[in-house]
């Protein structure tokens, strides 16, 4: 899907109602209100793209934001790219949801966690320890560093 596309439906499937209590909780213009079971179809239609995920996260719309997380590839985006998001992740709902779990599936997650738990920016450092929290739900606990944690 092209980006336009996915920007129309996005318009489309708007809720009033869901936009009023996202907006209630920290979202901001711009921002449709798409439920969460609405943006998952488009999931299915686009499954992961990365190109799609660059374009819909650099629009600032916040429904497009959490949906770039949802189809990003975690093996093509690089660490500056998370950068980019964390550092544009304005409220919860894309700084302790979408960007963690995109970092979480990458090589470098946990490098990305532990410098952002340290960042004085609260949005930054949820990021982080929404991450190093998600890295350790998906990986077997002989992966992990017991110690550190």
């Amino acid at each position: 899907m092209k980006l336009s596309e996915v920007m129309q439906f996005l318009a489309d499937h708007g809720d009033e109602r869901t936009k009023a209590t996202l907006s209630k909780h920290g979202a901001r213009e711009p921002f449709f209100g798409v439920k969460v079971a609405d943006l998952k179809k488009l999931v299915k239609k686009t499954k992961k793209d990365h190109h799609l995920s660059l374009e819909l996260y650099k629009t600032g719309n916040s429904d497009a934001m959490y949906l770039a997380g949802l189809i990003a590839d975690e093996k093509q985006i690089t660490p500056e790219t998370l950068e980019e998001w964390v550092n544009g992740a304005y409220w919860y709902y894309i700084s302790e949801f979408a960007v963690p779990w995109v970092a979480a599936e990458t090589t470098f997650g946990r490098e990305l966690a532990l410098g952002w738990i340290d960042r004085p920016e609260e949005g930054v450092a949820a990021a982080g320890w929404c991450t190093y929290s998600r890295l350790m739900a998906i990986n077997e606990d002989e992966d992990l560093d017991l110690d550190e944690i």
